[in-house]
């Protein structure tokens, strides 16, 4: 019978500090890193910053969600703002807060889903700081990453842009959805498990905001945001950025037909999904007209399409539809 894995608690700080350190430190990331009081980095080019946090019962549900998951969508959310900006993330500082009483094991996968996904993406994690607290398990990361050229901004848009939509919306929604009424991951073949999969581990999409910010280097005038609150949401986010309209109209998801039936059986309705669901890490790219972001797309596997056009308002609004259904829902607000 396996031993049981010490709580946070019985490993104390220090033990468990030393662990995560050797999970997480890269030498060589930074002039001065994990050890001391404050690293010392020494960037080229403008910096650009972030924070999130994903909180144990608001963004995962905890008996369901793999432990490793939770590290990487604490790190997935930060590097998609990063991809938003057309930054190249570089470093992250993790801060720690849970319970004394969670198994250590639980602690160490997760930044081992945390350290995964820096390592893919080509960052580090540079330090940080553990905290015992009573509430729920809170993972807060700061990104910072490096910007050669200008920065992709939310207010850049103007009436008469197009409006590109680049990855996927609607996924996680139904992923969270079955997660929420089924006590199991589904089976690997079970028609919910892309859906599971999208919404557990969201992608940052970091090589699409690398190609955007080539074509702003190259004076393309683009507006960006990242949607992780809902399409119709972010769509308003970046009207009232750049004071213009946004209409977009999506096609109805072409989801398999299990998956449509029981959304319908739950009274869950795909179209809202799609518009207002949230999680989704996608990209909303405004770009002029005559700029067709397809034309030399070098990622066949990642969606990137046309759905709408920018408006000379009213501004701060977006309209959203998909199929034949006006998208009625807020989106992601804390507090709502």
């Amino acid at each position: 019978m396996r031993p049981r894995a010490p709580t946070v608690a019985e490993l104390g700080e220090t033990r468990l500090v030393r662990l995560l350190r050797r999970m997480l430190d890269r030498p060589g990331a930074c002039a001065v890193g994990n050890g001391d009081d404050a690293l010392v980095w020494q960037p080229t080019g403008q910096v650009v910053a972030t924070v999130d946090s994903v909180v144990e019962g608001v963004d995962w549900l905890a008996d369901q969600t793999p432990a490793e998951a939770i590290g990487h969508r604490a790190a997935a959310v930060n590097l998609s703002d990063l991809a938003a900006m057309g930054a190249e993330p570089k470093l992250l500082l993790l801060a720690l807060e849970c319970r004394g009483e969670i198994s250590s094991e639980v602690v160490l996968r997760a930044a081992r889903g945390l350290a995964a996904l820096a390592d893919r993406c080509g960052c580090s994690v540079a330090g940080g700081d553990v905290g015992l607290s009573p509430g729920p398990m809170r993972w807060s990361v700061t990104a910072l990453g490096q910007l050669q050229g200008p920065p992709l901004l939310r207010s850049s848009a103007r009436p008469g842009d197009r409006v590109w939509l680049i990855g996927q919306v609607g996924l996680a929604a139904v992923g969270l959805a079955w997660l929420q009424r089924h006590p199991r991951l589904p089976e690997a073949g079970h028609w919910a498990e892309p859906f599971v999969r999208a919404h557990l581990w969201p992608e940052p999409q970091l090589a699409a905001g690398r190609h955007l910010q080539q074509l702003a280097c190259a004076g393309a005038r683009l507006a960006c945001i990242d949607v992780s609150d809902g399409l119709a949401l972010d769509a308003a986010r970046l009207a009232d950025a750049s004071r213009v309209g946004i209409h977009l109209q999506l096609d109805a998801p072409a989801w398999p037909t299990e998956a449509l039936q029981w959304l319908e059986r739950q009274g869950l309705s795909p179209s809202e999904l799609v518009g207002a669901g949230g999680d989704d890490y996608a990209l909303l790219v405004s770009a002029p007209a005559e700029l067709d972001l397809v034309a030399a797309w070098p990622w066949p596997e990642l969606p990137c399409c046309a759905i709408g056009q920018a408006t000379v308002g009213p501004a701060g609004k977006a309209f959203v539809a998909v199929g034949n259904q006006v998208v009625q829902g807020a989106g992601w607000l804390h507090g709502n």
